[in-house]
């Protein structure tokens, strides 16, 4: 019996590369490309815009998508998110998505079939990043526990490593980011920007010091003053709010612990995703726009279950709030026709 690789080498075979990049939009033939910045960037660019963040496996099981219409129970069909690679057939060829653990494991194997080299870490996200300015706000209480994956890539000749996430969601970053102190990068359009720290986990300062820390990479998202924007990266001294994204150590996990931190995210009545019926990716062609459908119980009204959808960011920035707003029942049949129309799925 083959012995399990303790450090994830997962890695496509030559077919599910192509296969993978068809699904991205992007010509099979790109596989024949030494790897480079370049490719790098319009591949991870390319996930952002064509496979969503998606928690729908948790909450309806997969037979119950070609049943008679029925109401869909929040935590459901919790323990039924692929891990790893095993979503590979979900993203590929169901056009669907998956979340943390089987985006960015099935994205680094991708890569790896590339001629990429990637390490798979460990991460803490920041809750409520969206509404808060830590350089102005207590952070107390703000950082989860470890329930997010990151990539780090590189490839012989680099001379550079990179941050990759395509399992944030929500304001991710689209653009590789240098894993270096400072580094900053533009967004699809001029009202967002990110900035990577090397620094120890950020804490409230009256809170009681840990007794021992080691520095970490915590990413920041940047945006500007409201009714200004970018012309460029900004630089440290450019006036902007930051709002903690997440935080890593620099250190390959092994297969099982992302086992363990899996099974805790998608079967645990307390993780973040299995109270949360999301479904969240970049538009193409919109300056970094994002199309999201969402629902979670404290969202009813009047026992009225229904998600709302909503477009946000892009070209035209936030200042007008969420907009294009819809609502779709939480039934199998009516989210059924709105995830094949909006988002491509395939359930047969």
């Amino acid at each position: 019996m083959a012995r399990e690789a303790t450090f994830a080498t997962d890695s496509l075979s030559a077919e599910q590369v192509a296969a993978y990049l068809a699904r991205l939009e992007i010509p099979p033939s790109l596989a024949e490309s030494a790897p480079s910045l370049e490719l790098l960037s319009e591949i991870y660019l390319a996930h952002h815009l064509h496979v969503p963040k998606d928690t729908t496996v948790m909450h309806v099981p997969q037979d119950a998508w070609n049943a008679p219409s029925q109401p869909i129970v929040l935590r459901s069909a919790l323990g039924m998110m692929p891990l790893r690679t095993a979503a590979f057939d979900r993203i590929v060829r169901r056009h669907a998505g998956s979340y943390c653990w089987g985006n960015n494991p099935t994205f680094a194997a991708l890569l790896r079939g590339l001629g990429f080299r990637v390490s798979e870490v460990a991460t803490k996200v920041f809750k409520n990043w969206a509404n808060l300015d830590p350089l102005d706000t207590i952070v107390k209480d703000k950082w989860g526990t470890i329930t997010h994956i990151v990539l780090v890539a590189d490839w012989p000749g680099s001379g550079e490593r990179y941050v990759l996430d395509v399992g944030f969601g929500g304001g991710g970053c689209p653009i590789p980011m240098p894993l270096r102190d400072g580094a900053t990068v533009a967004g699809l359009n001029p009202y967002e920007a990110w900035t990577l720290r090397y620094e120890p986990l950020p804490h409230e300062p009256a809170d009681t010091p840990p007794i021992d820390i080691i520095p970490g990479w915590t990413m920041y998202r940047r945006t500007p003053p409201l009714g200004s924007s970018f012309p460029s990266a900004p630089d440290a001294n450019t006036p902007s709010a930051w709002a903690h994204q997440f935080h890593f150590i620099l250190a390959s996990i092994t297969v099982r612990d992302i086992g363990l931190y899996d099974h805790y995210s998608q079967a645990h009545p307390l993780a973040a995703f299995t109270g949360f019926f999301l479904v969240t990716r970049l538009l193409p062609g919109t300056g970094g726009a994002r199309r999201s459908v969402m629902f979670a119980e404290h969202m009813a009204h009047g026992g009225v279950r229904n998600a709302r959808v909503h477009t946000t960011g892009g070209a035209q920035g936030d200042a007008g709030g969420p907009r294009d707003i819809e609502y779709v029942p939480m039934e199998t049949g009516p989210m059924r026709v709105f995830l094949e129309r909006e988002f491509g799925f395939v359930f047969n």
